[in-house]
C-alpha cells in the first residue's frame, strides 16, 4: 500500500490525474490483487493491467508515463528459430507496421551504441520528409508502448545499386559448387556433415577458388576432394583450385548454436533502459558454452528486476525450441555490471 500510494504521488505530478480517476484506478489495482490468478498469467499482470489503466483514464501520456512502462512490463524471450509467428521479432514487427501504413520497406535493421533502428524505404508516391514525418511519431509510439526508450529512428530512401550482372553470375557459380560439395559428401556417407554450410567461393583476377570446410574426423577426405574436383571439371565450372581447411564439427555446431541464444537473450532486453544492456558475447570451451549480457550498470538493479531477468531466461530455457538448439550441452549464462562483475548467473 505504501509503494501504491508513492507511485500515485508521483504520477500525479506528471499525469494531472484527477481524484476520481485515481480513485477509481486505485480501486481496481486493489479489488485485481484479491482474485484468484489464472494458471496462465504472470505475477506481474496485475501491474500491466495497472498501466493500462493508467494510460486510458489519464488525459496525458507522458514520458515519465512511458518510463515507467519500461520497467515493469515483464521481458518475454522469443526463440528466433521459431515456427511460431505470432511472436516476431522487433526488426519483423516493424517491418510489418510499415507496410501497413502503406511504404514499401527495403529493409529494417537494429545497431547498438547508439541503438539505433534503421528503416529503409523504397519511395513512389512520396517525399522522404513526408514520410519521415508521417512514420516517426507512430513508430515511436509503438516502441513506447513495448517498453523501447533507447532507440533512434532513421527513415532513409533506398537506392538501387547499378548491377553488372556479375553478381548473378557468382552466385549461380556458387550455388552449383554448392550442390556439387553437398552430393559427394552424403555420397559418401555424411548426410549430416553435408547439412553444414561447407563450401564457400573466392573470386581471383582471373577465376574463382572453391574453399571447403572439412570436418576433422572425416577420414577419406582425400577422397571426397578428388570427386569434388572431377564433378566440376565435368560440369565445365570456371574454377581454378580447391583450397580445404579443417574443423571441427560438433565444436563449431554447439558454437552456431549459441549464437542464436545469446541473440534471442539480448534481443529481449536491448533497447530498455532498465536493463542498459551495451553488448553480448558468447564461446564454447572444452564443449561448455558461455553467454555474457553485458550492461552499463555500476550496481545490480533491484531485487525484483534481478527476479525477472532470471524467470524469463528459465522459462526461455525451458521452450521446445530452445531445449533443441541446446541438446546435451552445459552452459553458464551471465548478465554483467560495467566492471564485469556477475549479477545474474544461470548455469546447468
Amino acid at each position: 500500500m505504501k509503494y501504491l500510494d508513492e507511485q500515485f504521488r508521483e504520477l500525479e505530478e506528471q499525469l494531472k490525474i484527477t481524484d476520481q480517476s485515481k480513485n477509481q484506478l486505485r480501486s481496481k489495482i486493489l479489488q485485481s490483487t484479491h482474485k484468484n490468478k489464472k494458471p496462465n498469467l504472470k505475477h506481474y499482470g496485475w501491474i500491466a493491467v495497472a498501466c493500462m489503466l493508467l494510460i486510458i483514464t489519464s488525459p496525458f501520456y507522458s514520458p515519465t508515463m512511458a518510463s515507467i512502462a519500461v520497467k515493469i512490463l515483464p521481458i518475454s524471450i522469443t526463440p528466433n528459430l521459431s515456427d511460431d509467428q505470432h511472436n516476431p521479432d522487433l526488426t519483423s514487427q516493424l517491418f510489418e507496421l510499415v507496410e501497413k501504413e502503406g511504404y514499401t520497406v527495403n529493409s529494417v535493421g537494429t545497431t547498438p551504441s547508439p541503438y539505433t533502428i534503421e528503416i529503409s524505404l523504397i519511395l513512389k508516391d512520396s517525399t522522404l520528409i513526408q514520410a519521415t514525418n508521417d512514420l516517426k511519431p507512430k513508430i515511436t509510439n509503438y516502441l513506447s508502448e513495448n517498453g523501447y526508450d533507447q532507440y533512434e529512428l532513421k527513415v532513409s530512401e533506398a537506392t538501387e545499386a547499378f548491377s553488372d550482372g556479375q553478381g548473378d553470375k557468382k552466385e549461380s557459380l556458387y550455388n552449383k559448387v554448392r550442390e556439387i560439395v553437398k552430393d559427394v559428401f552424403e555420397s559418401y556417407g555424411y548426410a549430416e556433415e553435408a547439412d553444414y554450410e561447407l563450401a564457400g567461393l573466392k573470386k581471383t583476377w582471373f577465376s574463382n577458388i572453391v574453399t571447403i570446410d572439412m570436418p576433422d574426423h572425416i577420414k577419406e577426405s582425400d577422397e571426397i576432394i578428388a570427386n569434388i574436383e572431377k564433378e566440376i571439371e565435368s560440369q565445365n565450372l570456371d574454377i581454378k583450385d580447391i583450397e580445404v581447411s579443417t574443423f571441427n564439427l560438433e565444436h563449431s555446431m554447439q558454437n552456431g548454436r549459441w549464437g542464436y541464444i545469446a541473440s534471442d537473450i539480448y534481443d529481449a532486453m536491448a533497447g530498455k533502459s532498465t536493463y542498459q544492456l551495451t553488448g553480448v558475447s558468447y564461446k564454447v570451451k572444452k564443449r561448455h558454452s558461455y553467454v555474457s549480457i553485458k550492461t552499463d550498470l555500476d550496481k545490480p538493479p533491484s531485487e525484483e528486476i534481478i527476479q525477472e531477468i532470471e524467470l524469463a531466461i528459465q522459462e526461455y530455457l525451458a521452450l521446445p525450441e530452445t531445449k533443441e538448439q541446446i541438446q546435451n550441452d552445459n552452459y553458464t549464462i551471465q548478465l554483467l555490471l560495467k566492471n564485469q562483475k556477475a549479477f545474474v548467473k544461470i548455469t546447468n
